[in-house]
């Protein structure tokens, strides 16, 4: 009898371990809490579990996302950082917004993503800035997919959104972020991670 439970006494202790929020390891962490220029930040990022995010599209930490969505679907707690790489393309601006801005890039851009079980919060900010820029809570994490316009350098895209609104549509947050007219509905959103099928670009 002592034996038997024993075994389920084990048992349920790993259900436990099992059910509870996956944290992100040191590196994460680490490069999170540091403020390091946006190559060094990449190179960190690449070699953790860490979802990077550069103009193509996820390029590290795919299988890290995928677990991290497949897990919050289902109402289970989970963390993620997702590091969104930019750099300033000669090829597709202008000779003066180049220059203009030129200096300001590459940059990377820190999203530490949390769902506790009831909604996500989202806390933004540099690399190379150790202070926040912002600090959001959203009630959805919604994913999208559809074909590209015909003037896009990809031939389809995914997104997944922080939204509070659980019906609406890419089309629709793209008409509200977009439209001068302030009679269009605006919603609350943002992107925190994509991809890109077919990419045309550099």
């Amino acid at each position: 009898m002592r034996r038997i439970f024993t075994i389920v006494l084990i048992v349920s202790v790993i259900l436990m371990l099992s059910s509870c929020a996956r944290k992100p390891d040191g590196k994460v962490n680490d490069l999170f809490d540091m403020a390091v220029s946006a190559n060094e930040a990449l190179e960190i990022a690449k070699n953790s579990d860490v979802v990077v995010i550069e103009k193509s599209g996820c390029t590290s930490g795919q299988d890290v996302w995928d677990r991290f969505y497949a897990r919050t679907q289902k109402g289970r707690a989970d963390s993620v950082l997702c590091a969104h790489y930019y750099t300033l393309d000669k090829e597709h601006v202008s000779a003066e917004l180049y220059e203009e801005e030129k200096d300001h890039y590459p940059v990377m851009y820190l999203f530490m993503l949390d769902f506790d079980g009831k909604e996500y919060s989202v806390t933004i900010r540099e690399s190379s800035n150790p202070e926040n820029e912002s600090e959001e809570t959203y009630q959805y994490l919604r994913y999208f997919t559809g074909k590209a316009p015909e003037t896009a350098l990809y031939d389809s895209y995914e997104y997944y959104v922080l939204t509070d609104d659980e019906d609406v549509t890419w089309d629709e947050i793209m008409k509200g972020y977009y439209s001068s007219d302030l009679s269009t509905p605006r919603y609350r959103h943002v992107t925190v991670c994509e991809n890109f099928e077919g990419w045309k670009g550099n």
